[in-house]
């Protein structure tokens, strides 16, 4: 009966110890995929600082003019009319959608869709079919 506490307690104590193993290494493995994750967003930091940093070098307003005197005439470059600036009230409306017949011709169209070509665009424009040859 002691063999058999014995042996149960080695194999609980074997057990053990492999979950303990098991689990230092998962969390040793998570801890260097986080070490790389943080690296890998602190190089993107970088990056990106050094792009703002290029932003505002490339849009500053001194190095654009000296660019539009140099290359203005290769470019066809001219000068803004204030004419060319509008308001959005200035604006003219949309054109208005189709005519409620041709919307009806249309979805005539979408739910016959056996038609042959002549019948749909005698339909669509209300032409007989014979004229459409």
């Amino acid at each position: 009966m002691i063999r058999i506490v014995q042996v149960l307690s080695v194999a609980a104590a074997v057990s053990a110890a492999v979950f303990v193993f098991q689990v230092k290494y998962r969390a040793e493995a998570v801890a260097e995929r986080t070490a790389e994750l943080e690296r890998q967003l602190d190089s993107e930091r970088e990056t990106l600082s050094l792009l703002k940093a290029e932003w505002s070098y490339l849009i500053q307003p001194n190095r654009i003019q000296e660019l539009v005197q140099r290359h203005g005439e290769q470019l066809g470059l001219k000068p803004l009319d204030p004419k060319q600036l509008v308001r959005i009230a200035d604006l003219p409306f949309r054109p208005a959608g189709p005519k409620t017949e041709d919307k009806d011709a249309l979805a005539s169209l979408l739910e016959g869709a056996t038609m042959t070509d002549k019948e749909a665009l005698s339909a669509l424009f209300d032409k007989p079919k014979d004229s459409l040859q």
